[in-house]
């Protein structure tokens, strides 16, 4: 499944955040430019950033899209929340 997300960062911050949660959670981790493809036992997650500019207050904006299953994805977004913006 696809899940969208749209993070108040810029593409290299959210990329450290993901990779360090991946890590975390025990993902071998594979990197392109704007797309980590990381694997766990039989689970797959692919993750694409683009960087979609800046709002009105001047705080960059990142879209993150998530293809894994659900499982995975409520995992990583809970284990985000907890690490960078304090639950």
């Amino acid at each position: 499944m696809k899940f969208i997300h749209l993070f108040g960062m810029s593409t290299e911050e959210i990329k450290a955040e993901i990779k360090g949660v991946l890590g975390r959670l025990g993902f071998e981790i594979f990197e392109k430019d704007f797309e980590i493809v990381a694997s766990r036992d039989k689970e797959k997650v692919r993750i694409e950033m683009r960087f979609m500019g800046k709002s009105n207050l001047n705080i960059p904006q990142t879209e993150v899209v998530f293809e894994c299953a659900e499982n995975v994805h409520a995992e990583i977004v809970k284990d985000l929340r907890l690490s960078r913006m304090g639950g």
